[in-house]
């Protein structure tokens, strides 16, 4: 059912349908409609907020889901600040930067604190591509991740990180993993691929690196963090298929498949995952769902599941990459962990003065 302008929608965690919240008195003018709204959000929460706010008091926490096309979900924040999340905000933008690494293409995009001195470490997050696809698919047309993330630093909704785009192709398409075709792209990424990163840039190593992709790459995501316990502390898994082909992994094919492998993993040794897909994705969304029943059945936490409008594309891929990263934000400002491996360049803010 469509939303009629004007309205606001709230969503809360991973539920799929929200609520719609209209000013119950009778209609009115817009500027008496939008005072309304601001005298019942004074009154339930006790706060005010509103674009331009200057008043000193802290602000309510609300989650807010904003429709694919609006600006992205708003986090707490200090009044006194010009963030509207958590984290220190950042005035500069980042830059890209290329490499190779055993001939094969890396893009990175590398925020603008990176060329302090000496430089502060910084969280990594690799995005692995689908099948057929491309490092530039991160950086063009399709997800424009790195003005994404320029938006949500310079908000403090993430801190500044580094975020790696690999190149995953071989004969065999990108499946990010040993397969058959002699491609030996997990090898190639835990052993070669993280190493070079760790050592190119100044970074929080394994305690502040994930993991997330679309697609195919969605499927290297998780079955990368499932097989490699530790080396990622966060994933996300965009529109994917969670059970290896069989052509490509042959008799490894199940110790390959998310499907049948996340049941085996602790309790103790779960991470933070977020499992999106499509409304309209004839293709994956059905393994989204089975594997959100499995992970919600096992009680795996943290957990983020969502179904998007869209289909198998970037009209979906887009928002749950946002809506992932924005979660990502919020469980990392609220963890004393991380909180405290994050420099001083990105750490979250102490209170309101």
């Amino acid at each position: 059912m469509g939303v009629p302008a004007g309205a606001f929608v709230v969503r809360r965690g991973a539920r799929r349908d929200g609520w719609l919240w209209r000013d119950p008195r009778p209609p009115a003018s817009s500027r008496y409609a939008t005072l309304a709204f601001l005298i019942c959000a004074v009154t339930l929460a006790g706060v005010s907020f509103a674009a331009g706010l200057t008043a000193r008091s802290p602000r309510l926490s609300l989650p807010v889901a904003m429709p694919a096309t609006a600006a992205m979900a708003i986090a707490p924040l200090c009044s006194s600040s010009t963030s509207a999340g958590p984290f220190v905000a950042q005035a500069a933008g980042g830059h890209l930067d290329g490499f190779s690494v055993d001939g094969r293409r890396v893009l990175a995009y590398v925020p603008a604190v990176a060329a302090g001195s000496p430089p502060p470490r910084l969280p990594v997050a690799y995005f692995l591509h689908g099948s057929p696809g491309a490092a530039p698919d991160w950086t063009g047309s399709g997800a424009l991740l790195p003005a994404l993330l320029d938006r949500m630093e310079a908000l403090g909704q993430l801190p500044p990180l580094i975020a790696v785009f690999p190149d995953g192709n071989s004969a065999g398409g990108a499946w990010w993993g040993n397969t058959v075709d002699g491609a030996n792209l997990e090898s190639w990424f835990v052993e070669r691929l993280l190493p070079t990163v760790d050592r190119r840039f100044s970074t929080l190593g394994a305690a502040a690196r994930g993991i997330a992709g679309v697609s195919a790459g969605g499927f290297g995501a998780l079955n990368l963090a499932l097989r490699h316990p530790g080396a990622f502390s966060w994933v996300a898994s965009y529109s994917a298929v969670f059970t290896a082909p069989a052509d490509l992994f042959g008799q490894v094919v199940a110790a390959n498949s998310p499907a049948l492998t996340v049941a085996a993993v602790p309790a103790t040794r779960r991470f933070p995952l977020y499992v999106g897909a499509g409304s309209a994705d004839r293709e994956f969304r059905g393994e989204s769902d089975r594997l959100a029943g499995t992970l919600h059945g096992l009680g795996w936490s943290p957990l983020q599941t969502e179904i998007v409008p869209g289909a198998h594309g970037w009209d979906a891929w887009a928002v749950e990459v946002r809506d992932s990263l924005a979660w990502m934000g919020r469980l990392w400002s609220s963890d004393p962990a991380m909180t405290r491996v994050l420099s001083p360049a990105t750490a979250v803010h102490a209170g309101c003065p």
